[in-house]
């Protein structure tokens, strides 16, 4: 199994890929993450079977309808930010502009993530934890070594709640319900910024220091 990164667009917003056995499933493909992903995929020799978000707001989700259509495979995202999927909705103006949101592509296959749902990526199982907060529809994408945390935990800190249909209450919510939950053990790959720990966060984040 092969998990490979980088950062894509004017937010510099992670864009995973998830690689085994020649599947892959590409999370939060991002501005101008479409051509990097061509490329790793042919590096890899893989074939892209789904493509995965962690929320809806457009610095994570501008190339998903381009790619998805052009590969042939459905993108998965909560019901709860789907409607950010049309024309970048969900975040402001001035973001809209910066990243040409109407000219998204337009998903064709949408299907829904819940939480406890258990979901089978490129042949790795993943359970699916719904952590509202940053949007209504943030998710954690928790397997058995690593999690994907999307804007919901970053090193050292969280993702903001200032933004329109984020939700401070919903945020400390998630983070002593499904974020507090997560092993110690696990790798964090958030979307933003350098892959960390549960067990650094749990030890020296602020926002979860508090919580212990």
């Amino acid at each position: 199994m092969n998990l490979l990164g980088f950062a894509a667009g004017p937010y510099q917003t992670n864009c995973y890929l998830l690689i085994n056995e020649g599947s892959a499933v590409v999370i939060d493909p991002g501005m101008h993450a479409d051509e990097k992903i061509s490329e790793l995929l042919a590096e890899q020799e893989a074939t892209v079977e789904a493509i995965v978000l962690t929320h809806g707001h457009i610095d994570h989700t501008r190339d998903a309808g381009t790619l998805a259509r052009r590969l042939g495979v459905p993108v998965y995202i909560h019901p709860d930010d789907a409607f950010m999927l049309v024309a970048g909705e969900g975040v402001s103006p001035q973001s809209q502009v910066l990243f040409d949101a109407a000219s998204m592509t337009q998903v064709d296959d949408l299907r829904e993530l819940a939480d406890g749902q258990s979901l089978q990526l490129a042949g790795v199982d993943t359970l699916i934890r719904h952590a509202p907060g940053h949007s209504p529809g943030c998710v954690l994408i928790i397997a058995e070594e690593f999690a994907f945390t999307g804007d919901v935990l970053f090193q050292g800190s969280i993702g903001r709640t200032d933004l329109p249909h984020s939700d401070l209450a919903a945020m400390n919510a998630s983070l002593r319900g499904p974020v507090w939950e997560m092993a110690d053990t696990l790798q964090l790959l958030p979307g933003h910024g350098p892959v960390t720990s549960m067990r650094a966060e749990r030890n020296s984040n602020p926002f979860l220091r508090d919580l212990g």
